[in-house]
């Protein structure tokens, strides 16, 4: 008995993953900051960022990495997520659990050794294993400006200012860059993503970012480390590639949805105008002359009874879609916690009284004034592109097409019926 107790605290020692504490001068620790490349999903094609910590001892029990990244999926995750009020959280990993999901997937792992002193060594060690604790655990994630990229520049600043040092991130971009412009490139693999980041996004993601913002992305905190400066000396190493990566993002198709708009327009614009010289449209042909007569019936949006009467399936698709995206922009906009979606210019075109608009049939004096006023409307989103801060998914060029051609059938119909197809 005696011996399998003896075995027991021994091999408790071993696999003990809780950092030893010590005072030695000597560095027990050496801390590196892992850099992961994209993966093939919206929640990592931009990548991602955490801290190594290694037992400088020969043994090495001690190799964990301090992930900031973690949150805890629940039945109402992505309604926290709309909102704002998402929490992530600070998680510990052995170093090779942590890389496995990287392995598996073929997604590259670059590491930069942190040049910091015993003490500083120990103090950040301290403060990774406090923020552990449950109750200091969690922080409201946010994009832009609290994420797992900004917590690891962040935790390192206040460990060197802390003990008389100051770090200077010398990098300078060749131009300026907004946020909307940093988030681009990995974007540019995934079009559709693009497009639906750039209609809940508003003026917020378009301003100059400041010299600190540019590392809320995990290879531009590569970037910022590789040139910062503590001292007059560097404070990280170069960048070592310590898993190749194979997984590559790919270059999209032809089906953008600047293309499928494009392709959707043309059809809108030639079937309405067909149809329009044709004077009824085949979904109407067959209603009866002895059909009910009252406002609001498929009669009364026969081609002699109404103004109404030329929106055809296409077009009241259209105005559904885009009043679903305005009802989107206000609740984004109004109703979340999310800095960056506030004052969209969509809604210019997106507006969410389209949902009700799709659907009216009958003559009605207010149909030709809001046709009226959205054209208005979509007139100012058309000079927007060059006047406004935002910049606006050129996809939106023909939906907003589209929704002109609209109001133009209400209002002036015949200007269209004179058209040759």
């Amino acid at each position: 008995m005696k011996k399998i107790f003896l075995f027991m605290i021994v091999a408790g020692m071993i696999y003990d993953r809780s950092p030893a504490q010590t005072s030695s001068p000597i560095p027990t620790f050496s801390f590196s900051i892992l850099t992961c490349s994209p993966g093939p999903d919206l929640y990592s094609v931009f990548g991602h960022t955490a801290i190594r910590c290694k037992e400088l001892t020969g043994a090495a029990i001690f190799d964990e990495v301090y992930n900031y990244g973690t949150f805890e999926f629940s039945d109402d995750f992505y309604i926290k997520f709309a909102k704002g009020k998402l929490d992530y959280m600070l998680s510990r990993s052995g170093f090779d659990e942590f890389m496995y999901e990287y392995q598996m997937t073929g997604r590259g792992v670059w590491e930069q050794q942190l040049n910091l002193s015993p003490t500083q060594s120990e103090e950040l060690l301290k403060l990774l294993e406090d923020n552990l604790k449950p109750e200091n655990r969690y922080y409201r994630y946010d994009f832009f400006y609290d994420n797992c990229s900004t917590r690891v520049r962040d935790i390192i600043q206040d460990v060197c200012a802390n003990n008389g040092d100051s770090i200077n991130f010398s990098y300078v971009p060749p131009h300026p860059v907004t946020f909307r412009d940093a988030i681009q490139n990995n974007l540019n693999y995934m079009p559709w993503s693009d497009f639906g980041i750039d209609l809940a996004l508003g003026t917020g993601c378009d301003k100059t970012m400041e010299k600190r913002d540019y590392s809320f992305l995990p290879d531009s905190l590569l970037q910022e480390f590789d040139y910062a400066l503590r001292g007059g000396n560097e404070i990280t190493s170069q960048p070592n590639e310590i898993l190749a990566q194979k997984f590559h993002l790919a270059k999209p198709n032809f089906w953008k949805p600047t293309n499928v708009f494009f392709l959707f327009l043309v059809l809108q614009v030639t079937l309405g105008i067909v149809l329009l010289k044709r004077k009824t449209p085949p979904a109407l042909q067959a209603i009866s002359p002895s059909s009910s007569r009252s406002v609001g019936t498929a009669e009364n949006c026969h081609i002699g009874k109404s103004p109404y009467r030329q929106l055809i399936i296409p077009d009241r698709i259209l105005l559904f879609i885009s009043g679903l995206v305005g009802a989107l922009i206000i609740f984004l906009w109004f109703f979340t916690d999310h800095t960056t979606t506030q004052a969209n210019w969509n809604i210019l075109w997106a507006n969410p009284l389209n949902l009700g608009f799709a659907f009216v049939c009958g003559k009605r004096k207010w149909q030709r004034w809001y046709a009226g006023v959205f054209m208005i409307s979509l007139f100012i989103m058309f000079f927007g592109f060059f006047l406004f801060t935002q910049r606006l998914h050129f996809a939106t060029i023909p939906i907003a097409l589209g929704l002109l051609f609209v109001c133009i059938k209400i209002i002036r119909p015949k200007a269209l019926t004179n058209l040759s197809i």
